[in-house]
């Protein structure tokens, strides 16, 4: 039972006022804040930065945007019926949550210059806090033809929706209230070190010769592998009142919702894989074309592994072999050649799809993946680094390492160590910002409130009025067999 569970509806309102006053005063200290330096294109030498470079980026930085409505999408279909609504909710929430955090601290611990004697674990909030010096002068270190600001809304859009991913494995047990905590706790925890550590010139892993092209260990190892911790700490979905026929129920709510969600995540990837060259460029048709390859031979090797394991041939089967092979490509989108894509959808679907295969037989006894978060994300984006310290070559990406492949098998040994150290470290944080929020407020919500669906429960409205549809559909089948007709109000 968390503090704030029993509060007296005056002590809740007082939290209320007490956060919207914090956001106006952080707002405030935003506006009143005079940077230091010629970061707004006043007096400021400009001549770096390219048109077309920027116009990339901001279209980049958008459809990454998108991709979390397609989350939303991808999920609530997947879900059950009566938690659609809620759903969307939960992965909506750090859209409005991160990029507040991260214009406050986030982007500085992330970005900013590594704090003495951390190693390049975490960058200083103290350089970059409230954006201060973020405007219209770019930073070689990071993307040299683009104004820093963008460099920042593009590195947001990831922050925003690497929460969103891990949520979807407890999205039908889970308060959101809750997750408010647990979101802004997790993203200064969890990701912006790990964003640090692998994307800034002085990053511990970055350092230590271990690449990541556009997030598969920032985004898809953190989000998948908090997902499984989160899944863990909440338990399963059956609990005291399993007896209930909803917790028996295995189809998705919404197929066409899973086809939606696939289409804006797609569509997305490529701002996300594309976008994370950071300019318009030879590098960027790379990592494009690189994305589809992977995106192709995943969803084809998905279709026939299905076959393998005698199942129909699924939409929601296809979207997840889609998406398997957008993140398997993710860390390796820029540093291999088209063959090394196409072989790494492969390979990605192979190893998701017998991680997929072993959760049903025996996982699913002991935890409770509500959207196979860990199997897409956590799977995935860990053959995804592996592969990637496999098949990467210089030869496309004068800035990449020579993978194994291609005889640097130091590469892959740095890779595996890094994972080894990963795995447990995103883990041990995840679980503890679970705990830390469960004790402020509790993360799962009542039986009862599992019962009547959290749509009703928790946001008093349902996608769909399904349950009255489902009255007259009875209604109608009843007068059928009794040989009357059905009332007017029923043939309705």
């Amino acid at each position: 039972m968390g503090l704030l569970d029993n509060a007296s509806p005056a002590v809740s309102k007082g939290i209320v006022v007490s956060v919207l006053l914090g956001m106006t005063a952080i707002f405030v200290a935003m506006c009143v804040t005079v940077p230091t330096g010629p970061i707004t294109g006043v007096d400021a030498d400009l001549s770096a930065i390219n048109s077309g470079d920027c116009a990339w980026m901001l279209i980049s930085a958008a459809i990454v945007l998108l991709m979390t409505p397609g989350v939303c999408f991808f999920y609530c279909g997947m879900g059950h019926h009566k938690n659609v609504v809620s759903t969307i909710m939960q992965a909506l929430l750090p859209l409005a949550i991160i990029p507040i955090v991260w214009a406050t601290v986030g982007f500085g611990l992330a970005f900013g210059d590594s704090v003495n004697g951390s190693y390049g674990i975490f960058g200083s909030p103290v350089k970059y806090g409230l954006l201060h010096n973020v405007g219209a002068v770019p930073e070689p270190a990071f993307a040299g033809t683009i104004p820093l600001s963008l460099f920042a809304v593009f590195q947001c859009a990831f922050a925003i929706i690497t929460p969103a991913l891990l949520i979807g494995s407890v999205a039908d047990r889970v308060n959101v209230s809750s997750l408010c905590i647990f979101i802004g706790l997790w993203h200064v925890l969890v990701y912006c070190p790990l964003a640090h550590m692998v994307w800034h010139p002085t990053g511990l892993i970055r350092m230590f010769g271990v690449i990541d092209f556009a997030g598969g260990t920032v985004v898809h190892m953190s989000s998948g592998y908090a997902a499984l911790i989160a899944a863990l700490y909440l338990g399963p979905s059956r609990s005291a009142a399993a007896h209930s026929d909803m917790f028996e129920m295995k189809e998705p709510a919404n197929v066409p919702y899973v086809v939606l969600g696939t289409a804006l995540l797609f569509f997305g990837w490529f701002g996300f894989n594309a976008g994370s060259a950071l300019a318009a460029g030879t590098l960027t048709a790379l990592a494009f074309i690189n994305t589809l390859a992977a995106a192709a031979s995943a969803m084809l090797a998905w279709v026939l592994l299905d076959n393998l394991r005698g199942h129909k041939l699924r939409a929601t089967g296809v979207c997840v072999g889609l998406v398997v092979g957008l993140i398997a490509i993710t860390p390796a989108a820029g540093f291999v050649n088209t063959g090394a894509a196409f072989l790494i959808g492969v390979i990605g679907a192979v190893c998701c799809s017998g991680a997929q295969e072993l959760m049903e037989r025996y996982g699913n006894r002991f935890i409770t993946d509500t959207s196979e978060v860990f199997v897409c994300h956590g799977v995935s984006g860990t053959v995804g680094m592996i592969c990637t310290a496999l098949f990467a070559t210089t030869s496309v990406n004068e800035y990449a390492i020579d993978g194994a492949f291609y005889g640097n098998g130091i590469h892959l040994g740095k890779t595996l160590a890094v994972l080894c150290v990963l795995v447990p470290w995103v883990s041990i944080f995840t679980w503890g910002c679970l705990w830390v929020t469960d004790k402020v407020m509790s993360l799962r919500v009542s039986d009862e409130e599992l019962l009547a669906g959290l749509d009703v429960s928790k946001h008093g409205e349902r996608a769909m009025a399904i349950d009255v549809l489902k009255v007259h559909v009875d209604a109608l089948n009843a007068s059928s067999k009794a040989g009357t007709p059905a009332s007017g109000s029923d043939a309705a």
